[in-house]
């Protein structure tokens, strides 16, 4: 198969640097509005970077005045007319199947928000194990506004803000400025925007000095453990710390500690 570099894309660009990988959402114009032909190409760079061990990280962010302002609708007002809204519901199907697969990439991701995240880029935002905005960004559901429902995670929103933000968010509309998801715990950070990018850089580059092995189980704790309690929750631990200590990974962080060098990490 075709590595990613290899690969030419119409709504997006990939770029990949040592162990960190980027994509950039690259329909400004459009406000980077999800077309069937940008899930089509997300979803190859995220099978393409799940099977790459030499891809530790994961960035996702916009180009121009937005991260991502949802869905291009355009074309679903005149199926709905016509009283086919099979596509519509197929369309959406994709999205969902590409927001699940970000979720399940077994290495850290970092959604880097430049601008506008709205709908399904906020729902993108969502997927990512790490958020970061530029301080100009503005997030919102915005789904109400056009009389529809969310599609791609939407309903997962109080998880991350609460219940009663969410409600507030969902039922209204609004947008928040970064800062005030940062308040409301969804954002890690907030920095001025012509920081953005060298500040999840750094971020990404740090992640990728980790052992992978030892994120990617800590991934898989934090997602099984969100509805166990603490006991459960405990013994999950138990059960991945079990396996770890029989890994490769393991050794070498204890190793390179007792010789005071930095740790070189295999993933195994």
């Amino acid at each position: 198969m075709l590595g990613i570099g290899q690969l030419s894309f119409e709504t997006l660009k990939f770029e990949a640097e040592d162990s960190c990988a980027r994509i950039t959402l690259t329909r400004p114009g459009s406000m980077n509005a999800l077309s069937a032909l940008m899930v089509n190409e997300l979803a190859q760079c995220v099978k393409d970077v799940a099977e790459r061990d030499e891809i530790r990280v994961l960035t996702i962010t916009g180009s121009g005045r937005a991260f991502c302002c949802g869905a291009d609708l355009k074309g679903v007002l005149g199926e709905v007319q016509a009283g086919d809204n099979t596509g519509f519901l197929g369309f959406l199907r994709d999205i969902q199947n590409v927001f699940l697969a970000i979720r399940a990439l077994p290495k850290p991701t970092i959604a880097a928000l430049n601008g506008l995240t709205l709908a399904g880029g906020l729902e993108l935002a969502m997927t990512c194990d790490v958020v970061m905005a530029a301080r100009s960004a503005r997030l919102g559901d915005a789904h109400s506004n056009f009389g529809v429902l969310p599609g791609g995670g939407g309903s997962l929103l109080p998880r991350y803000v609460g219940e009663k933000k969410a409600n507030y968010l969902l039922f209204s509309g609004d947008h928040w400025s970064a800062e005030a998801f940062r308040e409301a715990g969804f954002v890690s950070q907030v920095v001025e925007d012509d920081d953005l990018s060298s500040v999840a850089e750094a971020l990404a580059a740090k992640l990728a000095e980790k052992s992978p092995l030892v994120l990617q189980r800590m991934k898989e704790m934090v997602a099984g453990s969100a509805h166990l309690s603490a006991r459960e929750a405990i013994a999950l631990e138990m059960r991945h710390l079990e396996a770890h200590a029989k890994s490769a990974d393991f050794l070498e962080g204890l190793s390179a500690f007792s010789e005071k060098r930095t740790p070189k990490y295999s993933g195994q």
